[in-house]
């Protein structure tokens, strides 16, 4: 018996080597050994299609769950969460970076993700291994190659849909390369976006009754803002209430002035705003727009990598529409966007799709163009040419990152990273946290950083009791000046620290007006400079996020870095040049050799060059060498002006048209 099965597992591993591809017979082969051994030790095992069957990557394209399945194939099963995210870790492309910057070697340290995601070698390997192999166009299922593609594509986009709460009576579209895509195609498929050059004759053109009126919050990113005030719709901003959240009770007031006009209402908000992290109260929104009969419609792409997302539409408290930029999952870069969509919103049925084009149709003649058929089906419909499918699929992996981790745990880490970097920073003197520091938040941090001057009439007697206190005036000043311009905080924390952060308005502006205070007059003032070819002059932050994979080891030292700025940053000034033209701080070389040959110890080789092979193979590597940069930071900053004069424009400008100090 065991010889007869022996020589039957023989000749299938041969067949595979015949039929299949390497990628697919290295999944088989350890489970045909497998059951190789218990034939040894005398247990009968079938080979053939039962309820046990032997599953491979091709059979799991074809049933439920199969995508997740298939994904977790050669993971190792009950592994705790800290392991998890260690894995998770470990798998980061670039994780181990490391990059020339002014003052020497650094280790990169990703903290922009809010901005996108980091690649995951797991998930390309996958899309290597399963997919890329067999790779072929979906617009065919009569080769093997189209056949399992398509499937493939199915499921990606299902498991999409699925982690989404979306149902039968939702279209899933991906669209271009995130948010911005996605809601240009909702505003197409809505029949009220138009070229701008168009824009104005077609207005004139509709009944009052016919134009949409869309509702847009005071956190909205550009992508939520411009395209509707382009669109054919007209838009009405809600601003902030007292506690720099959504007015809800303005936003009641104008639902109430529309409510008897018969125009389609909709709203469409932030979820999470990208610059504070602030979360708007999705299901609230959607309860008080369906009360109204309008649409609510939200846009996910900062707190989508973060936090469960139900759709439910139909529900009191469900979503018409959600947009994601899944590029700023972790897995996710190179992703297309995604619209997940009421089917009721689609106002293109009895009409041919957004975008024609091949897989749109079922039927085309060369005679007459009311001949043509196209499909029902909105998902194919609106999916015209190739679709993007090793993107989706990428995108369906990032997802299953997160499913993978658990949404419970992921808020649990977030909220932990946040509040402990709020409680540690908000008591700085010379750090402004944007935002309400009591709303709940996801972990994003958007901060200034203060210049400073040293004033002694402003210590006074019970100052100087706290001995503390007064050193800390010392080293940075007591009176408080303009901030430091983002995008030199953020420039800091590259060259010294290796910190990848962003500096400017995050394409956010009318938030960011709110945030510093920006009236009118300063605003055209700007404006002003910015038409003149000076794009430097405008105002913003330095933002930094902590997502629940990040180390707790990188999270302090981005957070120690923070506070060496807070004290030290503008001691810099002197050897970094301010583009007035394009907002760029570059390193003077020749000034920091300068002061590099003044100092007897040479700063460049001072502490970074010390016991670099022993810190390398020190099992707490990363601490040791965030401690080394840290120091290396303050020697340089040591051998700098505390106080350095207010730098000289390039070109003939107010300085007072600044926001900040240069």
């Amino acid at each position: 018996m065991f010889h007869y099965i022996n020589n039957i597992i023989h000749h299938y591993i041969q067949f595979l080597l015949m039929e299949i591809e390497q990628p697919l017979l290295a999944e088989i082969i350890p489970i045909l050994a497998q059951s190789q051994n218990k034939a040894k030790n005398g247990d009968y095992v079938s080979l053939t299609k039962t309820n046990n069957k032997l599953e491979t990557s091709h059979d799991f394209c074809y049933h439920p769950e199969s995508f997740k399945k298939l994904v977790e194939m050669d993971l190792p099963c009950n592994e705790s969460v800290e392991e998890k995210l260690c894995w998770l870790r470990s798998q980061i492309i670039g994780n181990y970076a490391k990059f020339d910057s002014p003052f020497g070697r650094r280790k990169l340290v990703y903290a922009d993700h809010t901005a996108s995601g980091r690649s995951l070698r797991y998930n390309e390997d996958f899309i290597i291994n399963h997919l890329l192999p067999f790779y072929g166009n979906t617009h065919t299922c009569d080769s093997y190659v189209g056949s399992r593609t398509t499937k493939m594509l199915h499921e990606a986009t299902e498991y999409i849909k699925k982690c989404l709460g979306g149902g039968e009576d939702d279209a899933i579209i991906f669209c271009g390369s995130g948010t911005t895509a996605s809601i240009k195609r909702l505003q197409e498929v809505m029949v009220i976006a138009v070229p701008s050059i168009l824009r104005e004759s077609m207005l004139n053109s509709l009944s009052k009754e016919e134009r949409w009126v869309v509702f847009v919050g005071p956190h909205e990113h550009h992508s939520n803002l411009l395209s509707w005030r382009q669109s054919l719709a007209e838009v009405v901003e809600i601003g902030l209430d007292d506690k720099g959240l959504l007015d809800m009770e303005a936003l009641k007031l104008q639902l109430e002035a529309y409510k008897d006009t018969n125009r389609p209402l909709l709203g469409s908000f932030s979820a999470c705003s990208n610059v504070t992290g602030i979360y708007s109260d999705t299901h609230a929104i959607a309860m008080l727009f369906h009360k109204y009969n309008g649409y609510a419609c939200f846009d996910f792409a900062a707190s989508g990598p973060y936090v469960e997302i139900d759709m439910r539409s139909g529900k009191n408290d469900g979503y018409d529409a959600v947009f994601l930029s899944p590029h700023k999952f972790l897995g996710g870069p190179d992703s297309p966007g995604v619209l997940l969509m009421n089917k009721a919103l689609y106002r293109l049925r009895s009409s041919p799709p957004s975008t024609c084009g091949g897989g749109t149709v079922t039927y085309v003649n060369a005679f007459d163009e009311k001949d043509t058929i196209y499909m029902e089906n909105i998902e194919d419909r609106e999916n015209g040419g190739t679709p993007p499918i090793i993107q989706t699929v990428r995108a369906s992996l990032a997802f299953w990152v997160k499913e993978y981790i658990g949404y419970n745990e992921i808020e649990k880490r977030e909220q932990l990273y946040i509040n402990k970097a709020l409680k540690r920073l908000v008591t700085n003197p010379n750090i402004k946290i944007l935002g309400n520091l009591n709303a709940k938040r996801q972990a994003i941090l958007s901060f200034l950083i203060y210049s400073t001057t040293n004033s002694c009439s402003s210590i006074d007697s019970s100052s100087q009791e706290h001995e503390g206190e007064l050193n800390l005036w010392q080293e940075m000043g007591n009176q408080r000046g303009k901030p430091l311009h983002g995008p030199f905080v953020a420039a800091l924390l590259n060259d010294l620290f290796g910190i990848q952060a962003r500096g400017g308005c995050a394409c956010a502006g009318p938030y960011g007006h709110e945030l510093l205070n920006i009236n009118k007059s300063q605003s055209l003032a700007i404006r002003s400079a910015v038409q003149e070819g000076y794009i430097g002059v405008k105002p913003g932050w330095t933002r930094v996020s902590f997502p629940y994979y990040m180390s707790e080891s990188d999270f302090d030292y981005i957070l120690s870095a923070i506070e060496f700025l807070a004290v030290y940053g503008q001691r810099f000034f002197p050897l970094y040049s301010f583009n007035l033209r394009n907002g760029s701080w570059t390193m003077k070389t020749e000034k920091f050799e300068a002061v590099n040959k003044e100092d007897t110890c040479n700063i460049s080789n001072h502490l970074l060059g010390k016991n670099l092979e022993e810190i390398n193979t020190d099992v707490d590597v990363a601490v040791r060498r965030n401690q080394t940069y840290l120091d290396v930071a303050k020697y340089i900053a040591s051998s700098l002006p505390k106080f350095p004069p207010q730098g000289i424009l390039q070109e003939e400008m107010d300085p007072n048209i600044l926001y900040f100090r240069v």
